[in-house]
């Protein structure tokens, strides 16, 4: 693992690490999400009398990045005309192959280009719009489904726990960190 880099060296360390958990083969793509700021949500009331609630940031974790990796699921993406090399934003544009199996994630600040169509081809997880005619895919989202979220030092990406759990981010405790060494 290295120790000091950005978001792209801590989802490189969490996919070395993966791919030697059980996880790794539950699937053969996965998704990664990269959180820069690392909160606990709190449930917070706007009304006692109607009971309304919603869900807020809560404590913040100082110095710690989080790396979220889960099983695709058999998802697919929507290739449309928007979707074309050079855009953003609308297909993953970062990916890892690693055993076989394919890390993907969206980076606003990476254009789509040719080898991320082709290895998103690859892995079956494209459909064609059929001319514009399809405008949504049914998504499929099974809560009991396990994956691992990486929380890191953002000093030192050697310094890592992974939590495995069918809970997002934020909705319980981050494990704790030594950071200050």
């Amino acid at each position: 693992m290295v120790r000091s880099g950005d978001r792209n060296e801590a989802i490189q360390n969490a996919t070395l690490d993966f791919s030697n958990t059980r996880l790794f083969g539950r699937d053969v793509a996965f998704s990664i999400s990269f959180s820069d700021s690392v909160f606990r949500l709190e449930l917070k009331s706007l009304d006692s009398i109607n009971y309304n609630y919603r869900w807020q940031r809560g404590k913040m974790y100082e110095g710690i990045v989080a790396v979220s990796i889960s099983a695709n699921n058999g998802n697919k993406f929507l290739l449309g005309a928007s979707a074309k090399v050079g855009s953003r934003g609308k297909l993953p544009s970062r990916f890892i192959e690693k055993g076989g199996k394919l890390f993907y994630w969206w980076d606003d600040d990476c254009a789509l280009t040719e080898e991320a169509l082709a290895v998103l081809n690859k892995y079956h997880l494209l459909q064609d719009d059929g001319g514009g005619k399809i405008l949504f895919l049914e998504r499929t989202i099974n809560d009991a489904l396990k994956g691992a979220t990486y929380y890191f030092c953002r000093d030192d990406l050697s310094k890592h726990k992974r939590v495995i759990t069918n809970i997002a981010i934020g909705y319980y405790n981050a494990p704790k960190l030594n950071c200050r060494d």
